[in-house]
């Protein structure tokens, strides 16, 4: 069997052909995944990518994922979403730290502050 990835390189776009090896080799995890950067649910924040699930939003960085199953141990569909998405180049980014509410009023916007320089 080639490794779903392969087929995705292969391909070079997200097909039923790239679909099927992502169910073939994760189940239902695969297809979760993969319809989820289909419909342009992973995006690209300046700190980590979040995913919109099924109820809530859910923050990836690296392997890990904010998700119940994630912190039972269980390996989420999430993760592997923003996988394929990187893979295929698919996924909305965004120029602006994420904060789960909405922009942080708090906060001061550092990002068009020039940066400093030692005299």
């Amino acid at each position: 069997m080639i490794h779903p990835f392969q087929v995705l390189k292969r391909e070079g776009t997200l097909n039923e052909t790239v679909r099927q090896a992502f169910i073939g080799a994760y189940g239902k995890r695969g297809a979760e995944a993969f319809d989820a950067v289909l419909d342009g649910r992973v995006k690209k924040y300046r700190d980590y990518f979040v995913v919109v699930g099924n109820t809530d939003e859910y923050f990836i960085e690296g392997d890990f994922c904010s998700c119940a199953a994630s912190r039972y141990g269980v390996d989420c569909w999430h993760t592997l979403a923003v996988k394929i998405a990187e893979a295929a180049g698919k996924y909305e980014t965004y120029d602006m730290w994420y904060y789960l509410h909405g922009v942080d009023e708090e906060e001061e916007d550092y990002s068009s502050a020039a940066p400093q320089t030692e005299q």
